[in-house]
């Protein structure tokens, strides 16, 4: 696997007949410890999804052959695959693809002859696509500099406990992996596929089987005590989110949606960490906690308390550079790093001595 940074801690195991490879540790991994960072096999440029398979097509046509192979070779559950691999819409935009090119080989610049060497050239792309589509991950946030498929990376597997969280770096150009808490010698290595903690088991399960064939088992898919926990993060994170768009302004918000009503900073921050501490219980340590500190930063600034807000700050920027590293230019050019919410924060607080502050949950 050319293009890998891969740290020594790690190994790809398969993990059974019919299962695919995984990554375990093979020795202890301390938190915040880089496993890995690579570079892709195949990427696609930032475009309007309806545009993103003519675009992969053109992609797959200049990947190198063992590029290609690595990638025809990456595992996925024949249940995702083969509905994509019989989908009309992949299989038409292949077709018209070739076609457009008037079936010239790419090598030679020979005209492929009708048949078999046709069918045989689009069913390779099409399986190419296929797995592109299953396996491939956005590169910053929102699919900012466009999506790829990478070596290590396709074969981690999920946990919605996640003890990994994997990152694009655009300034080293390469997909990183970090311990997001310490990790066991022989513990399987897994990041979630969801991006999205604060999700009810069924929500999480129906993403999980219908996009990746997965069916996930972790204590946070099996107990009870810690399904109660995700429910009452789901509950906070819509609180947060009306009142980031005002809509819990409504005095009949509450009633209306069953989630309570958040219409003040200090709610919002009494909200926020709360939060903070149902990631911490569970051991999250990920982006979603990151953003939480934002959070709560930005809510004690709005409510006064400068000095909890530059605590909150410098929070995020520690887990920030356990989760991504510190070779990040790209966030300050960007200006929406940590460190320059910290300047931010520094420029707006006095450092006045702060009114009393206690905690209680939302809705008390």
């Amino acid at each position: 696997m050319s293009g890998i940074e891969a740290n020594a801690m790690i190994e790809i195991r398969r993990t059974g007949l019919t299962g695919g490879p995984r990554v375990f540790a093979v020795a202890n991994i301390r938190r915040g410890t880089r496993l890995a960072a690579e570079s892709p096999l195949i990427t696609v440029p930032p475009i309007p999804e309806n545009d993103e398979l003519p675009e992969l097509c053109k992609a797959i046509d200049k990947l190198p052959d063992a590029n290609a192979t690595e990638l025809a070779n990456i595992f996925c559950p024949s249940s995702i695959i083969e509905p994509l691999r019989t989908d009309l819409r992949v299989r038409n935009t292949v077709w018209a693809h070739y076609k457009a090119k008037k079936w010239k080989d790419d090598d030679s610049g020979h005209v492929l002859s009708q048949g078999p060497s046709r069918r045989k050239l689009v069913r390779r792309t099409t399986n190419l696509c296929v797995k592109f589509l299953v396996t491939s991950v956005q590169l910053g946030p929102s699919g900012k500099y466009g999506s790829g498929v990478f070596p290590i990376h396709s074969r981690i597997g999920h946990s919605c406990e996640p003890n990994a969280h994997n990152a694009w770096n655009p300034t080293i150009q390469r997909l990183t992996l970090h311990a997001t808490r310490d990790i066991r010698a022989g513990e399987e290595v897994c990041v979630d596929y969801t991006a999205n903690v604060c999700r009810t088991r069924r929500q999480r399960a129906f993403v999980l089987l219908s996009s990746w064939g997965v069916n996930c088992r972790c204590a946070a898919c099996t107990q009870p005590a810690v399904e109660k926990l995700r429910h009452r993060m789901l509950v906070i994170d819509g609180a947060l989110a009306a009142y980031a768009c005002g809509a819990s302004s409504d005095p009949k918000f509450a009633l209306k949606y069953g989630v309570p009503s958040v219409t003040t900073p200090a709610q919002a921050l009494r909200a926020a960490e709360e939060l903070v501490q149902l990631l911490r219980k569970q051991r999250l340590y990920g982006m979603e906690l990151c953003r939480t500190f934002r959070e709560c930063s930005k809510y004690a600034l709005d409510s006064g308390i400068f000095d909890k807000a530059l605590q909150y700050a410098q929070k995020e920027l520690e887990l920030e550079r356990l989760l991504i590293g510190t070779d990040t230019e790209y966030l300050r050019g960007d200006l929406y790093g940590a460190e320059c919410w910290i300047k931010s924060v520094r420029e707006r607080t006095s450092h006045r001595p702060n009114a009393g502050y206690s905690y209680c949950q939302v809705g008390e």
